[in-house]
């Protein structure tokens, strides 16, 4: 390895080392997401039963029971004789699993999303470095490794149990192992001449395309593109016989079909049941919050816009000029970095379920590429160029860092940093419920005193610590506070999530928007804000016609009652 290799090389490794150190500090610091007891109960109940049943119609089993793999050797109980499980209640069922079970909540969450997180970092460096080195150069891939550590959709989805890492690295992979297939020399060249062994890409692109399969049912585009691929590569730039590369294809989907096959222990027909249930309902659209826009079928720039601000502008930057490079100085090579994401990202464009920048993770992995092309460009013309490339390598985690360790949260400087996310976009794209656990922290350095939670989320507040009564909650799991009563309370503290604060899934759109004139006390996670509103007579009698609304009378007389005035 020459000097100018060593350079990106160690870049890459101090990156690697920041991905890790930010990591294990978004998996400390975080509640347990939205759908993670679903996806760990439902792992775990896999693997100890053999049975594919709590919640196989909304996602195929791979990445749930892989994630729930290091669970067998803590032994929790796998709840499957309670009615939960019986009658298919998934939410319910993660509830019970998680949060009453004889192993800490703590240590399950944290032991399955340390597992999680190194497995999917690995693979996806691996395949970077594995494309990058052989397409480009060393120096390409480790600066496409500095680009993926430093981008922190991959710091916080890498670390949840959830099936959207999983999609982005097998989705990537099985590009990048389609373009080796079509990089290597074909056999049964001329005579004495030795051939490659395409046929071993085939394979590897075709198992890499079934694990696709089974981790996230949006992943069915994969097989029919990389055979596309293959046709159009051999079409305009012709390598092989037509016929010979027929026999590959129908190599490459004979082992993404026995890829699937085994992984659904050959019931094919589960598979097609569960994607068709998928398309049903992301067919059917879901409320969502845009930039102060609510939808329900979604609008077309909503995943343009997320990746303008929830992308480090510096990766945006060098991704935009390597895809420059790459047209400027083409290679058909270069194809397999620029239409996969393309592809998928204009498809991405039609979606009627528009709730996080999560959907469009196969792109980034592709970014990440382009971006350690372009550097690598930059770094190969001469000393200077090669430490202006460094300080941009260096500057990505810097940006990151900007919403540590609550990496989930994070947005670019172009909306005001993570402060400001909620303005922009809400749900997982900023507030899943991990907040939860901040805001115990905070409290208890308070003093611990109740709160009215306005929550959004299935974490259990009690489980860490609050002490609560709801409001206008929205979880699907039954959550019924701690017993305070808000006509007991001394301070009058609201916890809002900000999901619930954009009123995304409320009928009443406005339920919490008097709140935007009031600055909150405290911002957990920069995803759930406090406030306080002792002494705010015009506060409490909003907060009043809330708790009349729910018909909580009690509470709404006493909250008129302290504001000074009856209840009008």
């Amino acid at each position: 390895m020459g000097k100018r290799q060593i350079f990106p090389a160690l870049l890459a490794a101090a990156a690697l080392a920041f991905h890790l150190f930010a990591g294990f500090s978004f998996i400390r610091s975080s509640a347990a997401t939205y759908d993670e007891t679903v996806h760990l109960a439902s792992g775990y109940s896999y693997l100890h039963t053999g049975r594919y049943v709590m919640n196989i119609m909304d996602h195929p089993p791979f990445s749930e029971m892989l994630s729930a793999l290091p669970l067998l050797a803590l032994r929790p109980q796998a709840f499957t004789g309670h009615p939960y499980f019986a009658n298919f209640m998934p939410y319910s069922y993660g509830d019970l699993f998680l949060y009453q079970n004889t192993v800490p909540h703590e240590r399950l969450l944290n032991t399955a999303r340390t597992f999680t997180f190194l497995v999917w970092t690995a693979v996806l460096a691996g395949l970077l470095w594995l494309l990058l080195s052989r397409l480009e150069s060393p120096a390409a891939a480790a600066f496409s490794l500095c680009a993926f550590a430093g981008m922190p959709v991959f710091i916080s989805n890498h670390a949840l149990i959830s099936t959207d890492a999983a999609a982005s690295a097998f989705y990537f992979g099985a590009f990048a192992l389609g373009w080796l297939f079509t990089a290597e020399k074909p056999s049964g060249g001329r005579k004495g001449e030795k051939g490659g062994r395409p046929w071993l890409w085939a394979v590897l692109a075709g198992a890499v395309s079934g694990l696709a399969l089974v981790s996230k049912f949006s992943m069915f585009i994969v097989p029919p593109l990389v055979a596309a691929f293959w046709l159009a590569d051999n079409h305009f730039w012709p390598r092989m016989k037509q016929s010979r590369l027929l026999g590959y294809i129908a190599l490459y989907a004979a082992t993404c079909v026995l890829t699937v096959a085994l992984a659904y222990k050959f019931d094919l027909g589960l598979y097609w049941a569960g994607l068709s249930a998928t398309l049903g309902r992301l067919d059917a659209g879901r409320s969502s919050f845009v930039m102060g826009r609510h939808t329900l079928h979604g609008v077309w720039w909503y995943f343009p816009a997320a990746v303008a601000l929830k992308t480090p502008l510096l990766v945006l930057l060098a991704a935009a000029a390597g895809a420059w490079v790459t047209i400027r100085k083409f290679r058909k090579d270069y194809l397999w970095l620029l239409l996969p994401p393309a592809v998928f990202f204009a498809a991405a464009l039609t979606a009627k379920v528009q709730i996080g920048y999560r959907h469009v993770m196969p792109v980034m992995p592709f970014l990440a590429a382009l971006a350690g092309l372009a550097l690598a460009r930059l770094a190969a013309m001469g000393a200077r160029r090669a430490w202006l490339a460094g300080i941009f390598a260096v500057l990505i985690p810097v940006s990151a860092l900007t919403a540590h360790p609550h990496y989930l949260a994070y947005f670019n400087q172009l909306s005001g940093g993570p402060s400001e996310g909620y303005k922009y976009f809400v749900d997982s794209n900023l507030d899943w419920g991990q907040g939860v656990k901040e805001l115990a922290a905070h409290l208890k350095e308070k003093g611990n005193p109740p709160v009215i939670f306005a929550y959004f989320g299935t974490a259990r507040p009690e489980a860490y610590g609050i002490k609560y009564a709801p409001l206008g909650l929205l979880s699907n799991v039954e959550m019924r506070g701690t017993g305070e009563r808000v006509c007991g309370m001394r301070d009058l503290l609201l916890a809002v999530s900000a999901t619930n604060l954009q009123g995304t899934y409320y009928p009443d759109k406005a339920s919490f928007a008097w709140l935007k004139e009031r600055k909150p006390v405290f911002a957990a996670g920069h995803s759930i804000f406090l406030y306080d509103l002792a002494g705010d007579p015009e506060g409490m009698r909003s907060l009043a016609a809330l708790f009349d609304r729910e018909g909580r009378n009690e509470e709404a007389e006493c909250l008129y009652g302290r504001a000074g005035g009856e209840k009008p």
